[in-house]
C-alpha cells in the first residue's frame, strides 16, 4: 500500500513537471508574438502565470521528501539513458538520409548534364548504397531491460512523429510511395522532361508537385489551375496599353507559361484535364521543349524565346471518371508526350488488406495534430486517431473501387454487379482527414471529433454516400448521428 502511494506521488510529480513545461512553452510562444503578460504581479488574472506559480509551489512542497528526491533522480537517470539510445537511433537515421541525399546528388548531376554516370560515380553509389543497411550496434547495448526497450521504442516513435509533423508542415508527408515517385521523377525533371501525376481527389498530387519544385528543384513554381474558360492570353500573355513618359505604348505582359520558360522555373499544370481538350493542344509543343530549345510566342507576334535551364512541366490530373464533372478525357496523343513519366498517386495504405492496420493514414492523422514535442494535444487520444484513420482508409479504398473481403460490406448488390465503387462522390481523403482533425484541435475543445465527423457527413449531398460513410465510421468504432435530410416541398 505504501509503495503504491509512493508510486502515485512520483507519478504526480512527473505530471506536474510535464504541465509546468507545457505552460512555459505556451508562455514563450505567446511572448514571442507579444501576446503574453510578463509577470504574475502585473497580471494576477492570467491563468497561465497563475497556474505556473501553483505548480511550482506544489513541486517545491512535494520535493521536500528525501526519498522522493532520490527516486526522482533515479527516474531522471533512466530517462537520460533512454534519450541517449533514441539520440543514437536518430543519428543512424540521419546518416541514412544523408547517404540517400548524396546518392541522389550524384544522379542529379549526371541528369542535369544529360550524360551517363561515370565509372567513378557508379562505384561511389555502390559504396554508399552498402551503407544503407540498418545498424543498431551503437544503441542496442543501451537497451538493458524490457522496460527500457519499451521506453526507447515509445520515445523513438515520438521522435519519428515529430519528423512526420515537420514534413507535413513543409507540404508533404514522405510516405514510401511519395519517396519512390520523387526518386523516379527527379532525373526526368532535371533533364527538362515533363511528368504527369495522376490520381483520385485529395490524394496530395498538387502538394507533391509543389514539394518537388520547392524542395528538390529549389525554386517557387509557376502554377496554373485548370478550368473550362481558360484561354491562351491568360497563360501565355497578352499586349497591354501602358503609359511610358507620357506616351501610350503597347507592351507584352508574359503569362505564367512564358515566364516559366524564360526564367527557367518549373511550371505546374494543376488539374490538367479540367482544361478544354482543344486548348490542351497548345501544350503539345510545350511538353516537347527542353532547355536551350527555341519557341515562337504567338501572343508576342511570334517572338522567339530560348527555354532557360530549369524549365520543366509538372502536370496533375484526376482519374477519368463520371464523378469528376467538367473533366475532358486526355487523348493518347497528349499522354504520349509524358512517355514513361506518368505516375499514379494512390491513396495511403493502397494495397493493404481490410484487416491490416492503416499505418500511413494513422501517421498522417497523428502528424497533423501532434505538438512540437511529438505528444498529442489534450482531447485527442491514440484511440481517436486509430478509429478515424481506419475510417479514412476504408473510405479511400471503397471510393477507389476496391472490392474483396471486408470492402464488399460497403457495396450495394447493384454496385457489386456493375463493378462500380461503393462511394460515388465523397471520401475521407488525406486532405479531408487533415482538415477535419485540425478543425478539432484548432477549436481547443469547442468541437469534438464526433461533432466534426457529423458535420462532415451532414455536408455530403449524395444520400447513398452519406449512408455508406456512416456505416464505415460505425465499423471503425465511430458511432455518429446520421441526420436524415428533409424531403423537398411538393
Amino acid at each position: 500500500m505504501a509503495t503504491d502511494l509512493f508510486d502515485r506521488t512520483l507519478a504526480g510529480v512527473l505530471e506536474l513537471r510535464h504541465e509546468r513545461r507545457e505552460i512555459l512553452r505556451a508562455l514563450t510562444t505567446d511572448r514571442a508574438r507579444g501576446a503574453a503578460p510578463l509577470d504574475l504581479e502585473a497580471s494576477p488574472d492570467d491563468p497561465n502565470l497563475r497556474g505556473l506559480a501553483q505548480r511550482e509551489a506544489r513541486l517545491t512542497e512535494a520535493l521536500t521528501s528525501d526519498a522522493l528526491r532520490t527516486e526522482l533522480a533515479a527516474w531522471c537517470d533512466e530517462r537520460a539513458s533512454v534519450l541517449r539510445a533514441v539520440a543514437l537511433i536518430a543519428r543512424a537515421d540521419a546518416r541514412v538520409a544523408d547517404t540517400e541525399k548524396r546518392i541522389g546528388a550524384l544522379r542529379t548531376r549526371a541528369a542535369r548534364s544529360a550524360r551517363s554516370l561515370t565509372p567513378a560515380e557508379r562505384d561511389e553509389i555502390s559504396e554508399l548504397a552498402a551503407q544503407l543497411a540498418p545498424d543498431d550496434a551503437e544503441w542496442a547495448p543501451l537497451v538493458a531491460s524490457t522496460e527500457r526497450r519499451d521506453a526507447v521504442l515509445a520515445e523513438a516513435s515520438r521522435h519519428r512523429l515529430r519528423r512526420a509533423r515537420t514534413q507535413l508542415n513543409a507540404g508533404l508527408l514522405l510516405t514510401p510511395q511519395m519517396v519512390t515517385i520523387i526518386d523516379e521523377a527527379l532525373p526526368a525533371l532535371h533533364r527538362g522532361e515533363p511528368i504527369l501525376l495522376l490520381g483520385e481527389t485529395g490524394g496530395a498530387k498538387t502538394a507533391l508537385a509543389e514539394y518537388l519544385s520547392r524542395h528538390h528543384l529549389g525554386t517557387e513554381p509557376e502554377l496554373v489551375s485548370g478550368y473550362g474558360d481558360v484561354n491562351s492570353y491568360q497563360l501565355f500573355g497578352a499586349h497591354e496599353l501602358r503609359r511610358d513618359e507620357g506616351v501610350t505604348v503597347s507592351a507584352f505582359v508574359p503569362g505564367p507559361v512564358v515566364r516559366a520558360m524564360s526564367e527557367g522555373i518549373p511550371l505546374i499544370l494543376d488539374e490538367l484535364n479540367a482544361m478544354p481538350a482543344d486548348f490542351l493542344k497548345r501544350f503539345n509543343k510545350i511538353l516537347q521543349l527542353r532547355p536551350g530549345d527555341l519557341v515562337a510566342v504567338q501572343e508576342d507576334s511570334g517572338r522567339e524565346l530560348e527555354v532557360a535551364p530549369g524549365f520543366c512541366v509538372i502536370a496533375t490530373a484526376n482519374e477519368q471518371s463520371k464523378r469528376y464533372r467538367g473533366l475532358e478525357p486526355l487523348s493518347a496523343e497528349f499522354l504520349n508526350r509524358f512517355g514513361p513519366n506518368t505516375f499514379r498517386v494512390r491513396y495511403p495504405d493502397a494495397g493493404r488488406s481490410y484487416a491490416d492496420a492503416p499505418v500511413e493514414n494513422l501517421l498522417l492523422a497523428s502528424a497533423s495534430v501532434a505538438e512540437a514535442d511529438g505528444s498529442l494535444p489534450h482531447g485527442i487520444s491514440v484511440e481517436d486517431l486509430d478509429r478515424v484513420a481506419r475510417a479514412a482508409f476504408i473510405s479511400q479504398q471503397v471510393f477507389s473501387g476496391r472490392h474483396g473481403e471486408g470492402f464488399d460490406t460497403f457495396l450495394s448488390s447493384e454496385r457489386r454487379l456493375d463493378g462500380r465503387p461503393g462511394l460515388e462522390e465523397h471520401v475521407l481523403a488525406p486532405r479531408t482527414l487533415v482538415a477535419l482533425l485540425r478543425k478539432v484541435t484548432g477549436s481547443h475543445g469547442a468541437v469534438s471529433l464526433r461533432a466534426a465527423l457529423e458535420r462532415f457527413l451532414d455536408g455530403v449531398a449524395h444520400d447513398d454516400d452519406r449512408r455508406v460513410l456512416a456505416l464505415i465510421c460505425a465499423g471503425a468504432g465511430l458511432d455518429l448521428a446520421l441526420r436524415t435530410p428533409k424531403p423537398a416541398s411538393p
